[in-house]
């Protein structure tokens, strides 16, 4: 991720912009053209399954209607016709024949046969031309064809089956002995006198019927309807050559018929497939059609989704580097200013326009800073001319006048980290020096209150720290190791920072920024004890007797009421107003440590709040 970044820095804010902005566009124009191109094929494809489930139902109950008519048309034949009215004067041999027959009150004799067989015929004639032949059949294996036939081959379908009292639809087969595909209709044969199953009924159907109500019904251009039978077989196809033969021997032995409503691949090409199948024959009807097909308007939609990502594509190229142009010449101007103020020209002016954008409230934040800063530094060296020599007998007015004494030291170090880093920084990190300066002299100038609890004064030297870290970039390092429970103590304001800046300036500065330093605070009876620890060069012993006979006699000083002007502002500012305070037995103190380091120690009250109170 941080290689990325890298990577991305190497190219101006207006590249990655147009390079942003060209990439949000395709890739929506790409989603509407998938999400669209998703939907419109379920659409499709829904449309298509309903329009030829009903399809398909339809001709499902056609055909169920044409077999159950059929079927119903026979119960007079099988009846046997009535007697003619002259009764016995003029009887009618077709009358009962063929029930005396099937009961077996009659034995089939070559006179009543031909009276059957006649009977068949003339039904044929009368009602059905499609019907091949019509055979009657009793379970003793006797048999009546219209046809005159009297035997038939034992693999006869209609042969095999068991006299049952449903009637079964017989899938296409080829007849015997014409060799043209039909259908049968197995219709069980009842007794007129008791109801007794006594035979059956075939009635052999060519398929021309089924043509014709097929045939009314179409599904596309290159869709079809099929009819499978309950054994896997083809009963109708238009490729006649299918007739008969079961699935798996013909082309579309891949069907999976398990799931209604189903893509499937049928050799090369996708099959949108659906079917319905029928309560009384027991046959499903397909309705199949190619998805490239059905996938028409969904082609005319995706050319026409290209089109617009096309011109889409064009405006984007041409529009979004003249408006990447126009939003980032307020970042440029920026940019300039910015860069002047690296090199240390502070009278440089912004340019700014009153609004709602966000950059130019940039441009009107970072102008005011400038000046700000500018107003700071005029102040500051203000504060170095004037003259510090009056003595202020009231203890407040003399601490007031103490603080008002910090050593400028401080503003000089950290101009000179702005000019030093104007080459080597982004503009971030002077925004980051000038904001923590900005806050520092802010906490600095006001002289109310005197005195800030510890929690401020950390938090007033962590941003002074942080400074001094970005001048020494990763040589430097600090820490403060003070318990939450005393951060509520109050001391004098200014107390530590002028002691840790003291320690930047005799201990990291020789060092180069390769040093440390640590702060941490414990309690010693009613006292707190802050110590400022470092590890620089330490201090010579004759040069830290100095110090302290100096803070010896800053404190005798302050005990007499009056003081007197020093050119270190640093540990006798501090002492000198510890002991304004708090009294003669609070203050700072010095160790050193030659090679090793200098250790600071400030002294003050320590007030206990109730709850450490009561836990004491």
């Amino acid at each position: 991720m941080n290689q990325f970044k890298r990577y991305l820095y190497r190219f101006s804010i207006k590249q990655k912009m147009i390079v942003a902005f060209l990439t949000v566009s395709l890739l929506g124009v790409l989603t509407i053209a998938v999400t669209a191109q998703f939907y419109y094929t379920r659409a499709t494809t829904q449309d298509f399954y309903n329009i030829a489930r009903g399809s398909s139902a339809s001709l499902n109950h056609q055909i169920d209607r044409y077999f159950k008519q059929l079927s119903q048309s026979t119960s007079a034949v099988i009846a046997g016709p009535l007697r003619s009215i002259g009764g016995g004067f003029h009887p009618n041999q077709e009358a009962g024949a063929i029930q005396a027959w099937m009961t077996g009150k009659e034995p089939l004799t070559l006179s009543n046969r031909l009276v059957i067989e006649d009977t068949l015929r003339r039904y044929i004639a009368i009602n059905y031309s499609e019907i091949e032949s019509l055979v009657l059949l009793k379970e003793n294996g006797e048999l009546v064809s219209s046809n005159g036939q009297v035997e038939y081959r034992p693999e006869e379908p209609w042969l095999r089956l068991p006299f049952t009292e449903k009637t079964v639809v017989i899938p296409t087969y080829e007849s015997y002995p014409y060799q043209i595909p039909i259908v049968s209709l197995v219709i069980p044969v009842y007794s007129t006198e008791n109801t007794r199953l006594v035979g059956r009924l075939v009635i052999n159907l060519s398929l021309s019927e089924i043509k014709e109500i097929m045939g009314k019904t179409s599904i596309g251009k290159t869709g079809k309807f099929i009819i499978i039978s309950s054994s896997d077989t083809i009963v109708y196809h238009p490729d006649a050559s299918l007739l008969g033969k079961p699935l798996l021997k013909t082309s579309l032995g891949d069907l999976r018929l398990s799931v209604s409503d189903t893509l499937q691949k049928v050799g090369s090409l996708d099959y949108l497939i659906t079917f319905t199948q029928s309560d009384f024959t027991e046959w499903r009807i397909l309705a199949v059609v190619p998805l490239q097909e059905m996938a028409t308007g969904l082609n005319v939609a995706t050319k026409s989704m290209l089109i617009v990502l096309l011109f889409l594509f064009l405006f984007v190229i041409l529009v979004v580097p003249i408006s990447t142009k126009l939003l980032m010449e307020p970042v440029v101007r920026l940019k300039q200013v910015m860069y002047q103020v690296e090199r240390g020209n502070l009278d440089v002016q912004v340019e700014y326009h009153p609004g709602k954008d966000e950059l130019q409230s940039l441009n009107r934040s970072f102008g005011q800073m400038i000046g700000r800063l500018n107003d700071l530094i005029d102040d500051v060296y203000r504060y170095q001319l004037r003259e510090m020599q009056l003595e202020v007998r009231q203890k407040d007015a003399m601490i007031k006048a103490l603080q008002g004494q910090i050593n400028p030291h401080f503003l000089y170090n950290t101009l000179d980290i702005i000019r030093s880093i104007a080459f080597l920084e982004e503009v971030p990190r002077i925004e980051k020096i000038t904001g923590n300066l900005a806050a520092f002299f802010r906490y600095t100038a006001k002289l109310e209150p005197l005195e800030v609890t510890l929690r401020e004064e950390i938090d007033h030297l962590r941003k002074y720290l942080e400074i001094i870290d970005i001048r020494f970039k990763q040589n430097f390092q600090s820490q403060v190791y003070v318990n939450e429970k005393f951060m509520e103590v109050r001391l004098v304001k200014l107390s530590l920072q002028p002691i840790v800046e003291n320690a930047v300036k005799y201990a990291v500065e020789p060092m180069n920024g390769n040093a440390a330093i640590l702060i941490n605070a414990f309690d010693e009876g009613d006292d707190l004890i802050l110590e400022v620890a470092d590890n620089g060069p330490g201090i010579p012993r004759d040069k830290l007797e100095d110090i302290r006979r100096s803070l010896a006699q800053v404190g005798e000083q302050q005990a007499e009421g009056h003081y007197a002007v020093r050119d270190s502002l640093g540990l006798a500012n501090v002492h000198a107003r510890l002991v304004l305070r708090y009294g003669g037995r609070y203050g700072v103190s010095i160790d050193s440590f030659p090679a090793r380091g200098t250790v600071v120690s400030i002294r003050f009250p320590y007030e206990k709040t109730s709850i450490e109170a009561e836990q004491r």
